[in-house]
């Protein structure tokens, strides 16, 4: 049987993937975590969806600061992970790890890391056609607030800096929540043609057109309409 990975949203501060093992109904997950106590990076988990429950200790998959969010390529050949550091942790600086995925054995090797150009990256997805990988840097502090951070990813699994970056004005409808924007996810449409934006700061979720034939360093471009406005606060 042909391994398979497929993604298990979790809520809070996880994310996850799993491979489709034999027996069909056990599965590995691949489980990130916030590093600030004793938890080191990513871990497996063997999870038996017959019966809903784990098995055996967690292993250490890679050990990384903060991956709060895992994000699998198309292809199921790499993994994305966002780094969620900022100020005041061990490591300040927001990052982005990749790694290749063994097809037989799963283990994780790392690829490359690089800053997303902004703080506490909480959010990733791929872009339809796997060119970019699209970050949401949430951004505690007002300064210098979230922002949408584009990252190419080239047919190794590598990622290079950032080539664009957006940010929305805050409401600033709740000043302890709202004084800056605060990016939180990146999804795009189904037909892969937009991609939205959701920003706690701004209570707004913005919409852009994905073109990277237009312009492959500025891929993104607002849509009409560029945002849609949710409720105050």
């Amino acid at each position: 049987m042909m391994r398979k990975f497929w993604p298990l949203l979790m809520a809070g501060s996880v994310g996850a993937m799993s491979v489709q093992a034999a027996p069909a109904d056990i599965h590995e997950l691949l489980v990130g975590s916030y590093t600030a106590g004793t938890s080191e990076g990513i871990y497996r988990l063997q999870f038996d969806s017959s019966t809903g429950q784990f098995s055996g200790k967690p292993a250490l998959a890679a050990k990384t600061a903060n991956p709060s969010w895992l994000t699998i390529s198309k292809d199921q050949k790499h993994l994305f992970v966002v780094n969620e550091n900022g100020p005041g942790q061990e490591d300040a600086v927001g990052r982005v790890s990749s790694y290749s995925i063994d097809p037989q054995n799963h283990q994780l090797t790392l690829i490359n890391q690089v800053q997303s150009l902004g703080n506490e990256p909480t959010h990733s997805s791929v872009a339809a056609d796997g060119r970019y990988l699209f970050v949401a840097n949430y951004s505690v502090v007002e300064d210098p607030g979230g922002s949408l951070a584009i990252l190419p990813v080239d047919a190794s699994g590598k990622l290079s800096a950032p080539v664009q970056l957006s940010g929305h004005p805050a409401s600033r409808v709740n000043p302890e929540r709202q004084a800056s924007n605060h990016v939180h996810s990146v999804v795009s449409s189904p037909d892969g043609k937009y991609v939205f934006v959701q920003d706690l700061g701004a209570d707004k979720v913005f919409a852009y057109r994905y073109d990277p034939k237009a312009n492959h360093e500025l891929p993104l471009t607002a849509a009409d309409p560029a945002s849609v406005q949710l409720p105050p606060g």
